[in-house]
């Protein structure tokens, strides 16, 4: 990256100083509210090599990557804070989540997709070398209007797409992560994001529990697929409630006997670290692949990638007629609410699903309560056609 020193003139006479940044093509400028003042002015010459100095300084600096800001502690004193380019603090602290072991690698990717919009958002500003230092309410502020009503996802090149409510949402928590993540470091003194009024930040997206229906079910079991094994695994989750976490690294260990039957037993959930024990009832057991003296430790079923998971139901879903937007954790859904519509209580269907509270079981008996009254309005349709 070349940094050159450059100087525009004032309507006073004056020249302003700041920095021309230029690097593989692109170029931006940083105003440094540093001035040279007219040779004829008193004490001219020492002013601007004075200005001229700082303005070197400020140079070098950034060619390190680093700025120092002056901040004041409690009793007024002035302290130094290392500032860092938000850019390069970024790849560091993405490939620290990469390194621990305890992120799994969709949180990595969740978290890369992340950098990148913030790194887009850089650029499209032409400030790719933004320092932390500067981030405050109104970068914050700039970044979600961005993502809102700039960003595109380019997945599919030919068709880019806005990002869903929920993605956005998603986004912004990332986000606030990363930036407490960089206080407590002590590269940046606040988290600018709590500045922000509920009106300016991303609003969650109403919860959306898109789930088949018994027929739908069978409709999709007798479905062509293009992997069998998605396809079982997929419906072993609708009638056991595992998540795709889960269920990919289950092994046959963790299906047990005990006198009641057959259970599958997960010492702690992927995504929760709870403990649950599901009893495997006929519709499940239809679903398990022959073991084949398959050792302990070996995984029930050899799973593809989530989005390949994914990929394929909808394919499955087509071909029944099924309209929904089906995806993997639809088995989830499916699962919670044909057991409340069986007359499973709350409570003990919350805990075959590891939720830790009821409310968030109470969404499903809601979806089941609306399906009810559809079904008393129907029967009250029906009678009001009929001579009484």
């Amino acid at each position: 990256m070349k940094i050159t020193i450059r100087t525009r003139t004032l309507k006073t006479g004056s020249r302003s100083i700041y920095l021309d940044f230029y690097e593989k093509g692109e170029r931006w400028s940083e105003y440094l509210n540093l001035f040279l003042v007219p040779d004829d002015e008193p004490d001219a010459r020492r002013l601007n090599d004075a200005s001229m100095a700082k303005a070197n300084e400020i140079k070098s600096k950034r060619l390190l990557g680093i700025d120092e800001d002056e901040t004041e502690t409690d009793d007024g004193k002035p302290i130094q804070l290392p500032k860092r380019i938000f850019a390069d603090w970024l790849n560091d602290y993405i490939e620290g989540i990469r390194r621990n072991p305890s992120y799994s690698q969709s949180t990595y990717r969740n978290h890369r997709s992340t950098v990148n919009i913030i790194k887009e958002y850089l650029q499209y500003h032409r400030r790719p070398r933004y320092l932390m230092s500067k981030i405050d309410k109104k970068f914050v502020t700039g970044l979600l209007d961005f993502m809102k009503n700039t960003y595109r996802n380019t997945k599919s090149p030919d068709n880019p797409k806005e990002m869903s409510q929920y993605t956005l949402y998603l986004h912004q928590a990332t986000l606030v992560r990363m930036l407490n993540a960089a206080v407590k470091e002590g590269v940046m003194d606040s988290n600018p994001f709590y500045a922000l009024g509920k009106h300016e930040r991303i609003a969650k997206a109403q919860s959306e529990r898109e789930y088949l229906t018994k027929e739908e079910l069978l409709a999709l079991a007798e479905a062509p697929t293009t992997n069998e094994t998605t396809r079982r695994a997929f419906m072993f989750c609708c009638f056991t409630g595992l998540r795709y976490s889960d269920v990919c690294t289950l092994t046959w260990r963790d299906i047990k006997q005990v006198d009641s039957g057959l259970v599958v037993s997960i010492r702690a959930m992927r995504k929760t670290g709870k403990q649950i024990t599901i009893p495997l009832n006929q519709s499940a057991l239809k679903w398990l692949p022959d073991r084949n003296g398959c050792k302990p430790g070996q995984r029930v079923f050899d799973m593809t990638c989530l989005s390949a998971c994914d990929r394929c139901l909808k394919k499955s879903a087509a071909a029944a007629g099924i309209e929904k937007n089906v995806s993997y954790h639809t088995s989830r859904h499916t699962f919670a609410t044909l057991s409340l519509a069986a007359g499973g209580d709350l409570y003990t269907v919350g805990k075959l699903l590891g939720h830790g509270d009821i409310h968030t079981t109470q969404i499903y008996a809601d979806v089941v309560m609306e399906t009810k009254i559809e079904a008393v309005s129907r029967i009250s349709e029906y009678f009001s056609m009929q001579d009484m």
